[in-house]
């Protein structure tokens, strides 16, 4: 794992990964570790993460001139960026301060899944832990205030966007689904699942395809909720339910919907027309 070094705030870590294509996948992780480091999307990756509940609002503008000034000595010319959750929100609004900072030859796209959209003023729909931790930093440090006054809703920092991309959202969860169908970029696509769960992006793993390897991932969300209160929050109460919800819904693989978004990058569909994207059978 070889780490960035670009000089990125200290509240952030980032590593990169070396690939032989002209793709570029860019993660930020909702919890701990770096987001799909280890799933093979036919891309160099940059995965990031953040050590504070700042939910990626600290700073991006600095951070983001940054990673487009390094992603320019790449060689690559397709931008995938992708989230879940508060890296959902990450994915949208890096995404579009990355894009604004390189030139137009470069595709960028945008897969968000499930994301917060509005984080500032206080928004009373978001019941995660880590939310009320944002707002007591936000409260009680100028400099965060002034971030989220600038980044806390992430329909304004779109408003009059290129950029493209899909928001993944569970229609049967409705906070989820009031926070994605606030935002109206013209470009950015929004797919509702027949799903109840904020973990919207959960049936896109590849081991949600495996009955056994769904049954192990899911027993590794449940330990890791008892030192996160956000997963907590958002997960049934028993293994069995979250195996049952997660079955039932018939998704591509991360793999597979990131293959089908660089195939249309590369020939420069219009969103509108992302015929290898439908052909996947979710849209």
């Amino acid at each position: 794992m070889q780490k960035l070094d670009i000089e990125l705030a200290g509240c952030y870590t980032s590593v990169y990964k070396q690939h032989s294509s002209e793709n570029l996948v860019v993660t930020f992780t909702p919890t701990n570790g770096f987001f799909l480091y280890h799933n093979d999307l036919n891309a160099h990756k940059i995965c990031i993460s953040t050590t504070q509940p700042n939910y990626y609002i600290f700073n991006p503008g600095s951070a983001c001139k940054k990673i487009a000034n390094y992603i320019q000595g790449l060689g690559v010319k397709n931008i995938l960026l992708i989230g879940s959750s508060k890296a959902g929100l990450a994915s949208l609004l890096w995404g579009e301060l990355i894009s604004r900072s390189l030139p137009t030859e470069y595709n960028v796209f945008v897969l968000s899944f499930s994301p917060q959209t509005l984080l500032y003023p206080f928004n009373e729909r978001l019941y995660f832990p880590s939310y009320r931790v944002l707002m007591n930093l936000i409260n009680h440090n100028e400099g965060m205030k002034r971030c989220a006054e600038n980044y806390g809703d992430i329909n304004k920092i779109l408003a009059n966007t290129e950029l493209q991309g899909m928001i993944i959202y569970p229609k049967l969860n409705p906070c989820d689904k009031a926070e994605a169908e606030r935002v109206t970029a013209k470009n950015i696509k929004l797919i509702g699942l027949d799903y109840p769960l904020h973990g919207s992006f959960l049936p896109f793993m590849k081991q949600a395809k495996n009955p056994e390897k769904l049954q192990e991932m899911v027993k590794k969300i449940y330990t890791n909720a008892k030192n996160d209160e956000d997963i907590t929050a958002t997960i049934p109460e028993s293994e069995e339910k979250l195996l049952e919800l997660v079955s039932a819904i018939n998704v591509p693989t991360i793999e597979e919907l990131c293959q089908a978004i660089f195939f249309n990058m590369n020939s420069r569909d219009e969103l509108d027309n992302f015929h290898n994207v439908k052909k996947l059978g979710f849209i």
